[in-house]
């Protein structure tokens, strides 16, 4: 019989509860990702509302894919997920998706920049990672992801992207070099707390690029498994602000 789990935590003034029904069996931490990405909702949207009444806007909007030609890091968890994800499209989309992760790897291998990409998720000198992080933007290699510039898998988004949101004119993300970018805070950074969490195993690695994301997932296979209530627990101590073991930048160029 499936188990019932909680996670409750506090974010502001306002406390996020979230339940779901979950196997006695062990899972991977990718089964839980969609039980995060509604629970990265609840966070979201207490941000959104702490925005709305300081009297500034959001202006994300669809059809504005600047911060879709950043580096996406994606936690080891949303890598297997997607990679399940495009794995199930029927298969004309799927191919379609394939072919455009290919081109992608393509115009990164072009630009010197595939091999440093592959490598960064071990890196720990912030200034070499943002450096890459802008020569990746000025690559203008977009995600594979975005159709007409927009999101084609917006309920499935990584928790990165969902929490990239700025107040600043929406211009000034297509240069960010020379414009000034002013993010929301989101006072949870649920996607850290999954880098920090990994695959459950004892290593550095804890994520991975988005662009990179079906190689990946071709070259390590599934993740471990654990009972969920395992899982969530040891989540519920990153969220609450567990040492960073070693996570990606922050996204933006």
């Amino acid at each position: 019989m499936p188990e019932t789990v909680t996670m409750r935590f506090r974010t502001g003034g306002t406390t996020i509860e979230a339940t779901a029904e979950v196997p006695p069996e062990p899972i991977s931490v990718a089964n839980l990702v969609p039980f995060l990405q509604a629970v990265e909702e609840s966070v979201v949207e207490t941000a959104c509302n702490d925005v709305a009444a300081s009297g500034r806007t959001i202006s994300c909007r669809a059809g504005c894919g600047a911060c879709c030609r950043q580096i996406v890091p994606v936690s080891l968890a949303e890598v297997e997920y997607l990679a399940r994800f495009v794995a199930g499209l029927p298969e004309a989309e799927r191919t379609t998706v394939e072919r455009r992760f290919a081109e992608a790897l393509d115009a990164l291998e072009r630009a010197g920049l595939a091999d440093e990409l592959r490598a960064a998720n071990t890196w720990r000198d912030e200034s070499a990672t943002h450096a890459l992080g802008v020569r990746y933007f000025l690559a203008g290699v977009a995600c594979p992801f975005l159709v007409h510039e927009s999101c084609s898998i917006h309920p499935h988004r990584p928790l990165a992207c969902r929490e990239y949101l700025v107040t600043s004119p929406a211009s000034h993300c297509a240069a960010p070099e020379n414009n000034p970018i002013e993010r929301v805070a989101v006072p949870r950074d649920l996607s850290r707390a999954l880098y920090r969490l990994g695959d459950g195993a004892d290593t550095s690695v804890r994520w991975a690029p988005l662009v990179l994301l079906l190689e990946w997932a071709r070259a390590h296979g599934p993740l471990p498994t654990a009972p969920a209530k395992q899982i969530l627990a040891s989540l519920a101590r990153q969220v609450a602000g567990a040492p960073d073991a070693g996570g990606p930048p922050a996204s933006g160029a």
